[in-house]
């Protein structure tokens, strides 16, 4: 057996991480625009010198002008204000429970693969089960037990998405149980759980994260959906959904650039990080 056979998979990983990251078709568009959205959610402070929650009565309902480029809601709030912060409040939220899923998926799946039978069944079982419950029905019974707000919306986009990571990676991980750095990994006399800690998991890092960028997509969505119905982040806190919510009502009176906005974002970066999963499953070859 060569050094090459056995090297720890956690370095081919990081070459493979490296490999994506470098690659020519994930400089496009997509990934330029999701750039550009995280930037303006970092820098709001310094675009925007307004207060993203603070009522001022005297502008209530201004439409777009130079003074508020994207007009002011029904509390006199700066809409362009909000978006810059909701962004922060949708991609944190999103992103932070994807990436909670994601590891919860790689462990499970990655174990499930390493001990088999029992494991994998009683594991595959309750993923499964959790799959057959319509999304947002299980979103509304967490609420339901936790209340709303930011932390609970985390353990629902956890709990709702790492099922899917689980099979992504069980499925990866399996064959690797018959790789060689795993049977010397064993014979050195490793444990299980290091084993899958330290060379199954690693190796089915870059597969899943195509799937982990375009469920970041669907995560905002259930966010702002939730916000929109009022579960979710709550009013007058700058979240995409609350504010489409509020605004969608006005658009009877001619008050469209409440909801059109926030809406607008919500497109552009939903569409953003699809293009992203698609470039990287491109030049992944998955």
């Amino acid at each position: 057996m060569t050094a090459e056979q056995t090297l720890p998979a956690k370095a081919g990983a990081e070459r493979g991480i490296l490999r994506v990251i470098r690659h020519p078709l994930l400089v496009n568009g997509s990934t330029i625009t999701f750039a550009i959205l995280i930037l303006l959610a970092i820098l709001a402070p310094v675009i925007t010198p307004y207060d993203p929650v603070k009522v001022d009565l005297s502008q209530i309902s201004k439409p777009p002008s130079l003074e508020h480029w994207f007009g002011t809601d029904v509390r006199g709030m700066d809409i362009f204000t909000r978006v810059l912060y909701g962004a922060r409040i949708d991609l944190t939220l999103s992103i932070g429970g994807i990436m909670i899923a994601l590891i919860i998926g790689l462990v499970l799946g990655s174990a499930a693969a390493y001990f088999g039978k029992i494991v994998d069944d009683v594991i595959s079982r309750f993923a499964e089960m959790l799959q057959s419950i319509p999304m947002f029905l299980f979103a509304f019974l967490i609420v339901a037990v936790l209340g709303s707000g930011g932390p609970t919306l985390l353990i629902v986009i956890a709990l709702c998405y790492w099922p899917a990571f689980f099979k992504i990676t069980r499925s990866i991980a399996a064959p690797l149980m018959r790789t060689d750095y795993v049977a010397v990994a064993q014979t050195a006399g490793r444990s299980g759980m290091g084993i899958v800690l330290g060379h199954i998991a690693p190796n089915t890092v870059i597969p899943v994260l195509s799937q982990a960028t375009v469920n970041i997509g669907f995560a905002i969505q259930v966010i702002a959906g939730l916000s929109f119905l009022g579960l979710g982040v709550p009013v007058p806190e700058p979240e995409w959904g609350a504010m489409i919510s509020v605004g969608a009502p006005r658009i009877a009176y001619g008050e469209w650039w409440m909801a059109v906005f926030p809406g607008l974002a919500l497109l552009v970066t939903v569409i953003a990080l699809d293009g992203m999963s698609r470039r990287l499953a491109k030049a992944e070859g998955y």
